[in-house]
């Protein structure tokens, strides 16, 4: 930088001590904590309030300008040739004007600008995030709403499902009772089938025993009168 380049005591970086977190909920309060700080550094203090009573020429504005953007070249291109028309008498350094007060003014602005850019994103994608966690809370909330009314369709045929299992359960009962019946029945018929065919096989044997004893003698008297009865028997 030239001999009459002096860099503006108002350009201090607002990052140096402010640091902005992507996760500042209070936009609002973030924006205006941030114009207060630049509005404290742009105050007049002790540096600064003779800078006011000597403005700043257009060149040397110019040199600080490209310096602080980090335009090198073209400050040196800038550098040749203002001093070779100075040199020319081109130019009058002496009756080149100042910097109007505006631009001076602005200037500490432009790191606030850069960070309010930042804070703008953040908030934007801030916004983004919260618009597609409402759209998954939407969605969410519609298939629950599906989900109930399939559940809801369901009702009448769990019902029906379950009132057909309690009666087939009944029958089931009625048919194991029945046969419990049935089984107590023949049981009780095969013992009486038992007991009559043992009664019967004593009587049978009691039958045999009377139609196997031997008769009692028969008298004189009778015997002669059969042995003449069968020759007049034979005679006939």
């Amino acid at each position: 930088v030239g001999v009459g380049t002096c860099i503006h005591p108002l350009y201090v970086s607002i990052e140096e001590d402010w640091v902005l977190t992507e996760g500042e909920e209070n936009l609002r309060a973030t924006v205006k904590a941030i114009k207060a700080e630049v509005k404290a550094r742009a105050s007049p203090g002790p540096n600064t309030v003779s800078n006011k009573h000597q403005p700043e020429a257009v060149d040397d504005f110019i040199r600080n300008f490209l310096f602080q953007r980090g335009m090198t070249k073209t400050l040196d291109c800038f550098q040749i040739e203002w001093t070779e028309m100075v040199q020319k008498g081109m130019v009058d350094a002496q009756r080149v004007g100042v910097v109007p007060s505006v631009y001076i003014e602005n200037e500490p602005a432009s790191p606030a600008s850069e960070t309010l850019v930042r804070v703008h994103k953040a908030r934007d994608f801030h916004r983004l995030q919260h618009k597609r966690v409402v759209q998954e809370k939407t969605r969410l909330i519609e298939e629950m709403r599906k989900l109930k009314v399939q559940c809801n369709s369901y009702e009448p045929t769990v019902k029906w499902m379950n009132d057909k299992y309690q009666a087939v359960l009944r029958q089931t009962m009625l048919v194991a009772l029945e046969r419990e019946k049935v089984l107590g029945q023949v049981t009780c018929r095969s013992a009486q089938h038992n007991i009559c065919g043992d009664a019967g096989e004593e009587a049978e044997q009691s039958v045999k025993g009377t139609t196997h004893q031997t008769r009692p003698p028969t008298s004189p008297g009778s015997q002669e009168s059969d042995q003449g009865a069968a020759p007049g028997g034979l005679l006939e």
